[in-house]
């Protein structure tokens, strides 16, 4: 279905885009009711068989007969004059085309290696070392075999929860909503409030990437810097002037993701060569293992942790992309898509950080490239193709935090100007700029940074949430066996044993570094 908002506010029309659904609605409704939604989308045969969704922000995925025990009788004039209400919005988004704009395996499976693929995995090899070699081999493979089972759970958990609420979860935040809105009774009142935690988590961990993006280009473009000018500045010179006042001010600015998109696949390439530079250059001349310790120490094993799940978080993506593939049912399963792609992803990732180790033992820096040998073009060159990949992704993880904090804002500006609305979004984005770069130059250390990061978010968004999405949804299908809850809870335990000594041992080091 098309909707299209009208201009006058309480006069919006929907109009259906399929030959069965060809009658328009037009509301009757006062333009303060109609202001209570956002969304509204029609199934059926137009006639007698029609489902109706409605979403909004205070409503998000709730069916509209919720709404109609709210109102019955008003209600009852909409169904009989066959009058239904969209956005009130000055613009609306159609959800006809990119719902029905589908993918294919092999580039879904793309989409989410490409989503994995960060500066995470050029770090593996400093994790290793703070875990052991062959511990962190076993704990790497454990973590991943872990967080790719979760994927597994919000991918089956998300089709529970369509079947029983009838409306099609857009994103990670509205699962997460719908579990507990549709779970136990006294749990339904939390509803509103995990959609917020959810989204305040992909928000931290969004600014928090584009943080590490810019502390790992200045650092790696000092390193550059460094062999023709000994007297080079300070780390936090090039992140605050060379990075926002010359490019990632004017970059961040635009506004249209399909503008950045040509950006970051021009960096897939450039970070695909890199990888393949750094992988012949790490596997020529390794040495025994048993130069390695195996072991570390406990208590630089919660370091480890974060790094590891800072580097395979992608958690966000499985609910988009489980309705943009054409066959649902190659998504999941032993030999799905999902499978496929994580575990390619898997094996990469677990050879940069055990070979990368091996190769340079202790004296492995907290990113691989620092370790490449700066006397030859070649590898010299790597730290700016690196540099460049990196800071074109900036735009791509700068658009999420950004998408999160601005229609809110919008709401409150909705009475203003356009060109006041305009400018308070340039002013917005600067803010949050601000606020990402000030977090760079108090904590210009990747290996903190990253462990943080990973602890503190990485932890709920990639296992403590799936296995409570589990043990709740579950719970109310009458589904939850006694092997399932201790599944769970052995996950649960993990997740927060993680966040707990992570976040602590992270944020210590920190506070010690000034």
């Amino acid at each position: 279905m098309a909707a299209f908002a009208s201009s006058d506010p309480a006069q919006c029309i929907i109009k259906s885009a399929t030959p069965l659904l060809t009658r328009s609605y037009q509301s009757t409704l006062s333009q303060n009711e109609a202001t209570k939604f956002d969304f509204i989308r029609l199934s059926g045969d137009g006639e007698h068989n029609t489902d109706i969704t409605v979403e909004s922000d205070r409503m998000a995925g709730r069916s509209c007969s919720y709404w109609y025990n709210q109102s019955l009788n008003k209600a009852k004039q909409v169904i009989r004059s066959q009058s239904l209400v969209v956005s009130t919005h000055s613009t609306i988004e159609s959800d006809l085309h990119t719902s029905q704009v589908k993918c294919s395996n092999v580039e879904i499976m793309m989409t989410m290696i490409k989503g994995t693929a960060g500066t995470g995995i050029l770090s593996l090899p400093f994790a290793f070392k703070n875990s052991g070699l062959w511990v962190g081999l076993v704990l790497f493979l454990s973590i991943s075999t872990v967080t790719i089972h979760c994927m597994h759970v919000v991918h089956k958990c998300t089709g529970l929860l369509e079947k029983r609420s009838r409306v099609m979860v857009q994103s990670y935040p509205d699962t997460i909503e719908q579990c507990f809105q549709y779970g136990p009774l006294r749990l339904q009142r939390f509803a509103p409030f995990m959609r917020m935690f959810v989204n305040g988590l992909i928000l931290v961990i969004q600014c928090g990437f584009c943080s590490i993006y810019i502390v790992w280009v200045a650092v790696n473009i000092k390193r550059v810097i460094d062999q023709f000018w000994t007297l080079s500045p300070n780390v936090r010179v090039y992140e605050a002037v060379i990075f926002v006042h010359h490019n990632v001010l004017p970059y961040v600015m635009v506004k249209s993701i399909k503008s950045i998109a040509m950006f970051s696949a021009f960096a897939n390439i450039i970070y695909l060569v890199g990888l393949v530079i750094i992988y012949q250059y790490m596997l020529q001349g390794l040495p025994d293992s048993r130069t390695r310790p195996a072991w570390n120490s406990w208590a630089t094993l919660p370091m480890f942790f974060g790094t590891a799940i800072f580097s395979f978080e992608n958690m966000c993506l499985i609910v988009p992309l489980r309705h943009k593939i054409k066959q649902q049912d190659d998504f999941g399963g032993w030999t799905g898509v999902l499978n496929l792609a994580m575990v390619i992803t898997m094996a990469v990732y677990t050879g940069m950080g055990f070979y990368g180790y091996l190769k340079f033992g202790d004296n492995v820096a907290t990113t691989i490239t620092l370790n490449l040998p700066q006397d030859e073009w070649l590898y010299l060159s790597l730290n700016l193709m690196f540099a460049t990949a990196v800071f074109l992704t900036v735009g791509v993880q700068f658009y999420v935090p950004v998408n999160i904090i601005w229609p809110a804002v919008d709401r409150k500006l909705s009475e203003t100007t356009s060109l006041f609305r305009k400018c308070a979004q340039y002013i917005t984005r600067a803010s949050l700029l601000a606020v990402i770069l000030l977090v760079a130059v108090v904590v210009p250390h990747l290996d903190l940074l990253m462990s943080f990061v990973g602890s503190f978010c990485g932890s709920f968004l990639t296992i403590i949430l799936p296995a409570l999405l589990e043990f709740i949804t579950l719970y109310e299908e009458r589904g939850l066996t006694a092997i399932i809850a201790a599944k769970d809870t052995f996950i649960l335990a993990i997740g927060i044993i993680g966040f707990i000594t992570g976040s602590y041992t992270s944020l210590k080091d920190i506070v010690n570094t000034f």
